[in-house]
């Protein structure tokens, strides 16, 4: 399957959530641009998306740019802050 392929199917889930957006942060310039694809590709087509990350507000605008940000934000997008500690770590 190609780049593209790909990016045509997730297009069609009804929601998509990408979760772990950031972990990338120091790594990858491809990341930033299929990421920038994603959201220009759903939000043309009026297709909701999630995205899950342990960046703050200025980390994640500083990763994925003003541009994706404001895109996520369009037709009421909400940002949720969740405050509380790693359940993880309670985890044994």
């Amino acid at each position: 399957m190609t780049e593209q392929q790909l990016l045509d199917e997730l297009c069609k889930v009804d929601l998509l959530i990408l979760d772990e957006i950031g972990i990338q942060y120091q790594h990858s310039e491809n990341t930033k641009i299929i990421v920038n694809q994603m959201v220009d590709k759903r939000t043309s087509h009026k297709k909701p998306l999630g995205m899950l990350t342990n960046l703050n507000s200025e980390q994640i605008r500083q990763f994925l740019g003003d541009r994706v940000i404001d895109r996520m934000m369009m037709s009421n997008g909400l940002w949720l802050n969740f405050n509380w500690s790693s359940y993880r770590r309670k985890i044994q």
